[in-house]
């Protein structure tokens, strides 16, 4: 059996407009789930082909006949919600031109497989991860059976759509295969904060165990790879793939210090000359894990801030403190290391004080690159069901049914609107940007004439793009 998986253009829904950016200024990351996928693909004996549209820079024919050429059974896509419109029109056009079964998985799916499986260039469908229920559809799909009783499969059938709605997870993450990186071509992947090639995005842990009411990542249990399991993936890399260079995208890297004292460890041990970027808490962190992250090759940390308003801060259920993202803020710098500071407008209870208080406060800190946003309520959040409570219809309901009709989501309980906190967006990121402090930051890091046309290009959109990776995950810091 043979499987195609494309990886299409990632345009981002228009609640988004804030955080545009090119790709090709700021590099590419491996499309994570795409690399899973294909990983329990060729475990079960399929012999697969990625197709990356966006590193590869591929128009829609050239990618068609890369798919012509391979022949293969059925055609994979992994679903973002909030790229869904973009995606779908790229998989219309498979559908028309291949006529080829499709299959989709992803985050998408699980949210609203109902809706999703509306559109009948549409299939089958994979719901919640994949490990589990792939290898079951495989077969039957293989040996034409039936799909009734294959939990977390969705499936069309003399007109009809049968979906079962079981979302499995898989408990020992270290049995996985491994992302199937052999599939694509690693020195294509890149972006301003890589210091080493090759470049990769990896996975320590799925799920987060902090309760944050904006953030999605706390529905999945949480569950975390071992040192040894985790670190013997970063030396396969290194040995197989010339990787010297990865961004670890678990919602809170440190959301257990012994572990990650343990992996800094590991890689200590087994002499590893790696580079690696991570998200945390700055009440995940204490001194003795930012010395040992240091120690190990971490040269950047994307911190979860959002607010400097302790009383939004209490409604997110951040509990922390200024005074404690301070002093992390300034260790962290002090031994050495980037600090990134997450940061969001239009929270309830946002005023235009509180705003600019916030936009004063990430100028203050010492930090070397910041992102700021405005609220955008993703489903399975406790701010999404705020929302809903105060009689927003399902937003991303409507928009998987209707993706074709660009919509944004109005703000609620705020005195400023959205489009005025777009407008703050970009304030902000002329005050931190523009200031003389971090210009010089960024032009110390030139070691190339490439390097210097990426950090002139990308470096003003790249902190924006960190939302999202190509897959379409949110990797936020918790």
């Amino acid at each position: 059996m043979r499987v195609s998986l494309i990886f299409t253009k990632n345009e981002l829904n228009a609640n988004f407009d804030f955080g545009k950016f090119r790709d090709d200024h700021v590099g590419f990351i491996p499309p994570l789930s795409t690399l899973t996928v294909a990983g329990i693909l060729e475990r079960e004996g399929v012999e697969v082909q990625i197709i990356d549209v966006n590193a590869e820079r591929l128009s829609y024919s050239q990618a068609l006949e890369k798919v012509s050429e391979f022949s293969p059974d059925f055609l994979g896509f992994s679903l973002s919600t909030y790229s869904f419109r973009v995606l779908l029109q790229w998989i219309r056009k498979f559908k028309e031109d291949t006529q080829l079964p499709v299959v989709v998985g992803g985050p998408h799916v699980h949210l609203y497989p109902e809706e999703t499986m509306t559109h009948p260039e549409i299939d089958y469908c994979i719901v919640g991860e994949a490990e589990i229920p792939l290898p079951q559809f495989l077969k039957a799909f293989q040996n034409g059976k039936n799909f009734e009783g294959i939990k977390s499969v969705g499936y069309r059938k003399d007109g009809k759509v049968y979906i079962d709605n079981t979302r499995q997870t898989v408990d020992d993450l270290d049995a996985l295969p491994l992302p199937s990186r052999h599939l694509i071509d690693n020195e294509l992947y890149s972006n301003i904060l890589t210091r080493k090639k090759n470049f990769t995005a990896m996975l320590s842990s799925r799920g987060c165990p902090y309760l944050c009411t904006f953030c999605d990542q706390k529905i999945p249990p949480y569950r975390a790879r071992t040192p040894e399991g985790f670190v013997s993936e970063i030396k396969h890399n290194l040995i197989h793939h010339n990787i010297r260079e990865f961004d670890i995208y678990d919602s809170t890297f440190t959301a257990n210090r012994k572990r990650v004292i343990e992996i800094s460890e590991e890689i200590k041990k087994n002499n590893l000359d790696v580079g690696f970027t991570i998200r945390s808490r700055v009440d995940s962190v204490n001194e003795k894990v930012l010395d040992s992250l240091k120690e190990a090759g971490c040269h950047t940390i994307f911190y979860g801030i959002e607010s400097s308003d302790p009383d939004i801060l209490k409604l997110m259920k951040k509990d922390i403190t200024l005074d404690r993202i301070r002093h992390i803020i300034h260790y962290t710098k002090s031994i050495g290391i980037d600090a990134l500071g997450y940061f969001f407008f239009g929270y309830p209870g946002e005023t235009r004080k509180s705003l600019e208080k916030t936009i004063d406060f990430a100028l203050e800190l010492p930090l070397d690159y910041a992102q700021f946003a405005v609220l955008i309520p993703f489903p399975e959040t406790e701010i999404y069901d705020y929302y809903l409570e105060r009689g927003m219809p399902d937003f991303w309901s409507w928009n998987t049914l209707h993706p074709d009709k660009e919509e944004k989501v109005d703000l609620i309980e705020t005195e400023l609107n959205r489009e005025e906190m777009e407008k703050y967006v970009e304030i902000a990121n002329r005050k931190f940007y523009m200031r003389p402090r971090i210009i010089f930051h960024q032009m110390s890091k030139v070691r190339s004439l490439e390097n210097a046309t990426r950090l002139s290009k990308g470096a003003y959109s790249l902190f924006k793009s960190l939302m999202f990776s190509s897959d379409g995950h949110q990797p936020s810091a918790g």
